[in-house]
């Protein structure tokens, strides 16, 4: 069994610097960032090992999609247990929006080839659309299971638990498919020692667009339908009302003789 683990490099957002954007295209400028691996995608590396636990003959082939240094998440998940990984990096990747990525970690995943699960995160905190899985699914014509919180495999099929308006369902769905992770679902684990000193050495495969053969045209900026047209930082003001009451009553208590007399 093949499981493959999509993985994404984003700027870490909670480290409290100060984030700038390009004006010309909108984009964030990452430089002088410090990079995590999104933390949906750890829980979903995670949940892949946990098979791997319960199935020992699994390989788990981390994929990431991103510049060179985004090599580094692919290094951290391979120190955590995965066996393999690829980083797809190429120029012509650069400003690809949702359709244009789906369509490239399509590519590769169709080149990989004989996987049994396809597993990511629900979506990545710097973009936040949730749409890069369900469109990676819709094109390989697999089944998709969204917010999954735990998957167990048996057979030919997969247990997936997942929250769901304040509920947690279970459904049962055959093999292939495409499972996305909520952040949180789960805690991830440390590397091991050995996996620490074991990924300086290691290398994961790095595959360009002569590799995948997709038209210049689906890629980048010029091969994306959906621009950013406009960003901005809000404004935020605080203002005060103070409320008086011809009783003298507080607010409180106010309120609290309303409900009263409404419910008389």
């Amino acid at each position: 069994m093949k499981i493959l683990v999509l993985v994404k490099q984003i700027p870490d957002l909670e480290n409290k610097v100060k984030v700038s954007i390009d004006p010309k295209n909108f984009s964030m400028k990452r430089g002088g960032i410090p990079s995590i691996m999104n933390p949906a995608d750890k829980n979903a590396v995670e949940a892949a090992l946990k098979i791997k636990d319960a199935h020992p003959s699994t390989i788990v082939h981390v994929i990431s999609m991103g510049p060179k240094q985004a090599i580094e998440v692919l290094k951290e998940a391979y120190s955590m247990g995965a066996d393999e990984g690829t980083l797809l990096s190429d120029v012509l990747y650069a400003g690809s929006d949702t359709l244009a990525t789906s369509l490239i970690l399509t590519k590769a995943i169709q080149k990989i080839g004989d996987f049994t699960l396809i597993l990511c995160g629900k979506q990545a905190l710097d973009g936040d659309t949730g749409q890069v899985g369900p469109g990676i699914a819709s094109r390989l014509s697999i089944p998709q299971v969204m917010a999954a919180t735990s998957v167990t495999v048996d057979d030919n099929t997969c247990h997936i638990q997942r929250e769901f308006r304040n509920h947690v369902e279970t459904i049962v769905c055959p093999l292939p498919a495409l499972i996305a992770f909520k952040a949180h679902c789960n805690i991830p684990r440390l590397p091991s020692l050995r996996g620490l000193f074991a990924k300086e050495k290691w290398e994961p495969a790095v595959v360009q667009n002569t590799d995948l053969q997709i038209s210049v045209q689906d890629l980048g900026i010029e091969g994306s339908p959906t621009r950013v047209v406009k960003t901005f930082q809000p404004v935020l003001t605080k203002t005060a009302e103070t409320v008086h009451f011809e009783d003298g009553s507080t607010p409180m208590e106010h309120i609290m003789k309303t409900i009263h007399e409404v419910n008389q």
